[in-house]
């Protein structure tokens, strides 16, 4: 249902929030204004996580290798959901990643983003009409997936840096951020089979190649801001 809702809102483009404002926002916000933070986090899920989900799923490429027509309606749906979720979490690693990436004094704002993603697409589903207990649950889920890809996280990073020699060379935070990429696309793919995962399984490529377009766009947003 809620993909429906996004392709439907998605038909006129949502309107942007300027760079500009944003950064306006955050370089005169209070130390206790945390509209700056719901703004961000309000860009990040609008303009960058939501429609790159809707367009994903819509794709016929990715709906052949899921295997969409075998499955009904319903399934559809939870395919949805777990993009999203896997959307946000990628969001949410990355946000933890940059410290080397922007200045000290800036970490604690996107830190602070990062905490607040899951509650912002909380008040996005409550402002599409979703129930209250459904957004609810949505969230859990992001915490619940957030926590296993961690965990799966660690186990590929271990993996990459003793076979890796490129893995190696990165810097501590993109050793852990490529690495929770990677278990966020394999975690993904294992919740869209219902746990009929195989070795080399080709949808697992597909979703990393997806999750790195949607890290470039959040890049750009970090350095411009």
């Amino acid at each position: 249902m809620f993909a429906r809702i996004i392709g439907f809102l998605l038909r006129p483009l949502i309107r942007p929030i300027r760079y500009g404002a944003l950064k306006l926002m955050k370089k005169v916000r209070a130390p206790n204004d945390r509209r700056p933070i719901i703004a961000t986090s309000d860009h990040i899920l609008s303009e960058f996580v939501l429609p790159l989900v809707f367009n994903l799923f819509q794709e016929d490429k990715f709906r052949e290798r899921a295997s969409f027509s075998k499955l009904p309606t319903v399934e559809h749906d939870r395919i949805f959901n777990e993009l999203e979720v896997a959307g946000i979490c990628l969001a949410m690693f990355y946000l933890r990643a940059v410290k080397s990436l922007v200045r000290p004094e800036n970490y604690h704002f996107w830190q602070e983003v990062e905490e607040h993603l899951p509650k912002q697409l909380q008040k996005i589903m409550l402002g599409f009409g979703i129930s209250g207990s459904n957004a609810k649950l949505m969230r859990q889920l992001v915490d619940m997936r957030r926590a296993e890809y961690e965990e799966l996280a660690k186990i590929a990073q271990n993996i990459n840096i003793e076979h890796d020699e490129e893995f190696r060379a990165l810097p501590p935070e993109m050793k852990w951020f490529a690495a929770a990429m990677q278990a966020t696309a394999v975690g993904t793919v294992k919740h869209i089979r219902r746990g009929k995962y195989q070795e080399k399984e080709p949808l697992v490529q597909y979703l990393v190649e997806w999750l790195m377009r949607l890290r470039r766009k959040i890049s750009r947003l970090v350095k411009n801001l």
